[in-house]
């Protein structure tokens, strides 16, 4: 299948973008710059420079692509409406496509403090970080009533590799002597490596139903102190963690939801079985991994 991908160039794009590529698919990725996209050429994915707030400069080559698929998020004070821009832009490329396919990202951060096991028919309550994503959800869902086969994924905490939010506790262990975590870290994070998300992407451009959402998370039930705790003891620094006070910004109230998220949607419908269970298992070799891109 011939796909466009935006996000390119960052932490969960590539992944998706080379998985896609390994999987047969003819990938073009739309990236910052030449440079950013250097991995991207050299693994053999096309490559169109340009950004979301311009989907005139990337149009002319995506044309007459079969999929769209959406992992980019620029971060301004736009940046819900640079997202809604995108879905618009999907729809303008896609109508009339054969198999015309449009897969959206959202986050695990939709569904607010979980109270339980949530899946994907648990009522959302976003904190103010991500109080845009549920009507760009249905702004995307909308796609099928264009004959669109869109989709929706709602990627948990990602981890693996040369990012992701809990490598923050190995750079904070290394800088201060301990892990460092948000609040007390009482509170229960869900978990996705890189590598199994962007395999879950493959799933959902090649078998998704039309107007289907899917959870990507692991089996593990972390708090974000356990996380801390692991990566501090990779680092080191024997399990050190240090309680930081949060500041009061929507980032910070993200960090501090109690979510625990069931993927067995994803598993049932689309077979697909996340290869690393736990953060906690793997912590050297995943400090190793990320200190090594460092």
């Amino acid at each position: 299948m011939k796909i466009f991908l935006t996000g390119g160039s960052g932490y969960i794009g590539s992944a998706v973008a080379q998985r896609l590529k390994k999987a047969g698919h003819d990938v073009l990725a739309l990236v910052r710059s030449e440079e950013k996209g250097k991995a991207l050429k050299e693994a053999g994915i096309k490559l169109v420079v340009g950004d979301l707030a311009s989907p005139a400069g990337y149009s002319a080559a995506a044309y007459g692509r079969q999929a769209f698929v959406h992992t980019a998020m620029d971060y301004q004070h736009d940046t819900a409406e640079l997202d809604r821009k995108t879905v618009q832009a999907a729809r303008d490329l896609l109508s009339g496509q054969v198999g015309a396919t449009f897969i959206y990202t959202s986050g695990c951060w939709v569904y607010g403090a979980t109270e339980g096991v949530a899946d994907e028919s648990a009522p959302l309550k976003p904190p103010g970080a991500v109080a845009w994503r549920p009507p760009n959800e249905q702004l995307a869902l909308g796609l099928t009533k264009d004959g669109i086969r869109a989709a929706v994924v709602r990627p948990a905490i990602v981890y693996g590799g040369r990012g992701g939010i809990p490598a923050m506790f190995f750079a904070s262990a290394l800088k201060s002597g301990a892990a460092q975590t948000v609040g007390d870290g009482s509170n229960h994070w869900p978990l996705v490596h890189v590598d199994d998300l962007a395999e879950l992407y493959v799933r959902l451009v090649e078998r998704a139903p039309a107007g289907s959402i899917y959870n990507g998370a692991d089996p593990s039930q972390l708090t974000q102190r356990e996380i801390a705790e692991a990566a501090s003891r990779a680092a080191g620094k024997g399990g050190k963690v240090q309680e930081t006070t949060p500041d009061g910004s929507p980032y910070h109230e993200a960090l501090m939801l109690d979510q625990r998220l069931s993927s067995e949607k994803a598993r049932n419908d689309l077979d697909w079985r996340p290869r690393h269970q736990s953060f906690a298992a793997e912590t050297d070799q995943l400090f190793k991994s990320w200190r090594a891109t460092q």
